[in-house]
């Protein structure tokens, strides 16, 4: 019985000594992680041109529609306006395919589902009206966690 006892603490020692003789810290691989949106600084503002790649547009739906025309103001889809923190009012711009970029707009007043304006984008410009708060978290760097 001894003899059993001898061998099976050799063979604990041997498994133990193997077990940390190959230890040794294991960098593991980061799986890619898909970055819909980069942002570009904007010269002089504090804020930023948010571009997404197809894949992240199209996850979103983003959707854009022109400025137009209504009297003495502008007028842009109820569906564009978001508000920040402070309760200012904005919509994005897209002065390219897949490029963002927040304004500031004046809301003189809402109807059904348009928004006239005193100031903000002139008559054609793009303004998206699908995805502005997705576009507005990117911005800001908040992340969906999906």
């Amino acid at each position: 019985m001894r003899r059993r006892a001898g061998s099976l603490a050799s063979v604990v020692a041997v498994a133990a000594i193997a077990a940390t003789a190959g230890c040794t810290e294991v960098e593991e691989a980061a799986p890619h992680v898909h970055q819909p949106a980069h942002l570009e600084p904007i010269d002089g503002s504090d804020l930023q041109k948010v571009r997404f790649d197809q894949r992240a547009a199209d996850q979103v739906s983003l959707r854009t529609a022109s400025v137009q025309r209504h009297g003495n103001h502008t007028v842009v889809p109820y569906a564009a306006l978001i508000y920040d923190g402070q309760g200012t009012s904005w919509v994005y711009t897209s002065p390219e395919p897949l490029m963002y970029v927040r304004a500031r707009v004046d809301v003189a007043r809402i109807e059904g589902g348009r928004v006239l304006l005193h100031d903000g984008p002139s008559v054609g410009t793009a303004v998206v009206t699908t995805g502005a708060a997705e576009v507005y978290g990117a911005e800001l760097e908040i992340a969906g966690g999906h």
